[in-house]
C-alpha cells in the first residue's frame, strides 16, 4: 500500500483494465484485416494468435514480474540478464513502438469523430489530435490511480455498443462468417501474412504495462492475474463482434478503416452505429491516456540507471509523475500527429518484434536467478524444453516479420532497407550518446 500523504498505487482490480486498455480497448483497427484476408483466414488468425503469440510473451511477463517487479519491468529484466547495453536497446525499442502508436491512436481518435463531423479539415483534424494528446498528457501527471478509474470507467463504455451489436448480430445471422475462407484474389500466403500483422499489432504490448511495477499494489501477484484475465479479454473482443458482424450482414470486401460503425448501422440502425462510433472515440482516448503511462515512465528509470539525462528522474513531489519525461513525451507526439494512422503504425511490428526476442531471452537467462520477492508467485509450470516449445512459434513469427520488413514483397528495396537500419543502430548510437559517464 502507498504510505500515508504519497502517491496511491493501481490495484490489481484496475491494473486488469489498464493492461485490456494497452492492448485493446474494443475491436476498433481490425477491420482491413477483413478485407486483407478474407473472412474466415482472418477469424482463424484471431482464434490462433492468442496461443501462440499473445499468450507466450503474457506468461513470460507474467513470471518475470512475480519474480522481479521492478520499475521499469522488461527493460530490467534484459539489462539484469545482459547489461546496460542491450537493456537499453529493448527499452529503447519498445518505447519508439509506444511513440508510433500513441500518435496512431490520436488519428483514429480524429478518423472516428468523422461520423459526426464529416466536414473535418485536415487543419481542425490536427490540432484535436493535438489537443487529445495534451489532456492525456495532464491526466497522466496526476497518477497512475486516476488513470486506472478512468480506465475502468472507459472500458465499461466501449464494451456496450459491442455487446449489443454481437447480440443482435448473431440473432440475425445470415450467411456463413468463415466463406470464402481466403481471400480469393489474393495468394494465400499473401493473404495470411496480411492477415497476421494486422494480428500482431492488436495483440501486441502485453510487456508494456510492467515498467510501472512500483506503481502497482503487490505487483508479483497482481501482474500474473492481470495477463490471466487480459488476453482472454482481449481475444474475445475481437473475435465475437466480428464473428456477428460478418454473420449478419456478409459484406467482407467493404471491411475497411472504422467500419464496425457502418457494420452496427445495418444491424441496429443509427442509433447504434453512432454509439458505436462513440465507442471509438472513448476507446482511442482511453488507449492513449493509458498507454502515456509507460511511455512516461522509461526515461526516467533510464535516468535512475545513467543511462538518460538526469533531468528525467526527477517525479512531482505530489503524484510521484516524471514531468520531464510526460511534458517531452507530449511535444513529439505533438509532432508525430501530422502523419496519417498507416505510416505511424508501419514501423510498430518490425520494432515490437525485437523487443520480444530480448524479453524471451532474458526469461531464459534469469530463471534460475534468485527472485527480488521473498515469496515468488506465479512461475510458468514448464522446463527448459517446455519454455522452448513454448516460445518458438512466436518467435518464427517475429523472425518472418523480420525478414519481411528488410525484403517486403521479396524484393529488396533500398529505402525500406535504410529506415529498418536507422531503426535497428537508433538503439546503440543514443546508448553511447545520452548514457551517464563516469567522472575521471
Amino acid at each position: 500500500m502507498a504510505s500515508l500523504g504519497g502517491p496511491r498505487k493501481a490495484t490489481a482490480f484496475q491494473l486488469v483494465f489498464l493492461t485490456y486498455a494497452v492492448i485493446c480497448s474494443g475491436a476498433y483497427g481490425l477491420e482491413e484485416m477483413v478485407s486483407a484476408s478474407g473472412p474466415g483466414l482472418s477469424m482463424l488468425v484471431l482464434l490462433i494468435l492468442p496461443l501462440v503469440y499473445a499468450a507466450p510473451i503474457s506468461l513470460t511477463c507474467a513470471e518475470l514480474s512475480a519474480r522481479f517487479p521492478i520499475e521499469g519491468g522488461y527493460y530490467r529484466w534484459v539489462r539484469m540478464a545482459f547489461g546496460d547495453l542491450v537493456g537499453y536497446c529493448a527499452g529503447w525499442l519498445v518505447w519508439l513502438t509506444m511513440f508510433a502508436t500513441n500518435a496512431a491512436f490520436a488519428v483514429l481518435f480524429c478518423n472516428y469523430l468523422r461520423y459526426f463531423v464529416p466536414e473535418l479539415s485536415p487543419g481542425a483534424h490536427f490540432w484535436i489530435a493535438v489537443a487529445l494528446v495534451w489532456l492525456c498528457v495532464l491526466l497522466n501527471y496526476r497518477g497512475i490511480d486516476l488513470v486506472g478509474t478512468a480506465s475502468v470507467i472507459f472500458t465499461i463504455l466501449i464494451f456496450i455498443p459491442f455487446l449489443v451489436m454481437t447480440a443482435m448480430g448473431l440473432l440475425q445471422w445470415r450467411v456463413s462468417p468463415f466463406v470464402p475462407f481466403a481471400h480469393p484474389d489474393k495468394p494465400f500466403a499473401l493473404a495470411l501474412f496480411d492477415g497476421f500483422l494486422i494480428a500482431m499489432w492488436l495483440y501486441g504490448g502485453f510487456e508494456k504495462m510492467s515498467v510501472n511495477a512500483e506503481e502497482v499494489e503487490n505487483p508479483s501477484r497482481a501482474f500474473p492475474v492481470a495477463l490471466a484475465f487480459a488476453v482472454p479479454m482481449c481475444a474475445l473482443s475481437y473475435i465475437l463482434p466480428t464473428l456477428a458482424a460478418l454473420a449478419a450482414n456478409g459484406d467482407w470486401r467493404d471491411w475497411g478503416e472504422a467500419h464496425y460503425m457502418k457494420a452496427a448501422a445495418l444491424i441496429g440502425g443509427p442509433w447504434l452505429g453512432a454509439a458505436m462510433a462513440a465507442g471509438g472515440l472513448v476507446a482511442n482516448a482511453g488507449i492513449l491516456m493509458v498507454t502515456i503511462l509507460p511511455q512516461s515512465r522509461l526515461p526516467m528509470v533510464l535516468a535512475e540507471d545513467g543511462l538518460f539525462p538526469q533531468a528525467f528522474r526527477k517525479r512531482h513531489p505530489r503524484f510521484g509523475t516524471p514531468v520531464a519525461s510526460l511534458v517531452l513525451g507530449g511535444v513529439i507526439l505533438t509532432l508525430l500527429c501530422g502523419f496519417s494512422f498507416t505510416q505511424l503504425a508501419a514501423v510498430y511490428s518490425l520494432v515490437q518484434s525485437l523487443a520480444y526476442l530480448l524479453i524471451y531471452a532474458a526469461l531464459f537467462r534469469l530463471r534460475n536467478r534468485p527472485p527480488q520477492v521473498s515469496t515468488p508467485g506465479f512461475r510458468i509450470p514448464l522446463g527448459t524444453a517446455g519454455l522452448v516449445t513454448m516460445v518458438l512459434p512466436s518467435v518464427f513469427i517475429v523472425l518472418l516479420v523480420i525478414r519481411q520488413g528488410l525484403l517486403p514483397g521479396g524484393v529488396f528495396q533500398s529505402r525500406q532497407a535504410l529506415l529498418d537500419l536507422a531503426i535497428f543502430t537508433s538503439g546503440p548510437i543514443t546508448y553511447f550518446l545520452l548514457r551517464k559517464r563516469p567522472k575521471a
